[in-house]
């Protein structure tokens, strides 16, 4: 297989509230400084609560238990990770506000929503504020220096709410059932937290460097 001469092109779909998220971010920063200008990463927004609606007791006992296996990770961060967000009172209804700041953050430059998204994934997941809450959105997106004339009216837009829907409407359609998701190349789909290895050696078979990897039960193919 020769090396692809434009970049590869790799679709993360993830939810900012989602732990399994937060780790899957720390061990990709990784690839993306080792991969450089040979690899396009494209973020992609996929509410796992998507209805404005308080989560019922039993949801809840399932979110918890979600922090307490991804508290069990390797990596030191792991260890911060919070079940506040959940327990604290004031649960998220949505991830939909959450995401729609990140996407009104992109209008000024992925630096501005790569800031935004690990000040929002701090504050949830090691605070557990609740960042569906427009002050708490406004506050963060302040600190971390955005213009707030630009970002409040991209915020507020209904377009910008819209693209978040449609955005998981189409996601649906080509497989994507959880997050987070990587969509490698438009070839390889993988679902859920992986190894950092395992992520390396899918991107570099894509890029014709090494064998195809061998399929697992939580990767295919995508047609």
């Amino acid at each position: 297989m020769k090396t692809l001469h434009k970049p590869l092109q790799i679709t993360v779909y993830q939810d900012v509230l989602c732990s399994w998220c937060y780790l899957a971010d720390l061990r990709l920063d990784v690839l993306r400084q080792e991969f450089g200008e040979a690899v396009r990463w494209s973020v992609r927004p996929y509410p796992l609560r998507l209805h404005d609606v308080l989560p019922t007791e039993r949801e809840v006992r399932g979110l918890v238990e979600e922090v307490k296996r991804a508290q069990r990770e390797a990596e030191p961060t792991a260890a911060l990770l919070s079940t506040d967000l959940w327990l604290g009172g004031d649960p998220p209804r949505s991830s939909v506000p959450a995401l729609a700041a990140l996407e009104a953050a992109r209008l000024q430059g992925p630096q501005a929503r790569a800031f935004l998204a690990r000040a929002m994934q701090r504050a949830a997941l090691e605070q557990g504020v609740n960042v569906s809450r427009s002050d708490v959105v406004f506050e963060l997106a302040s600190r971390v220096g955005l213009s707030m004339n630009q970002f409040s009216a991209a915020f507020r837009s209904e377009e910008t709410r819209r693209l978040i829907y449609d955005e998981h409407r189409l996601a649906g359609s080509r497989g994507v059932r959880g997050v987070p998701t990587l969509v490698i190349g438009g070839r390889w789909m993988l679902c859920g937290l992986r190894e950092l290895t395992e992520y390396r050696e899918h991107i570099l078979a894509c890029l014709g460097k090494v064998t195809t990897p061998r399929s697992g039960s939580s990767e295919r193919l995508v047609h």
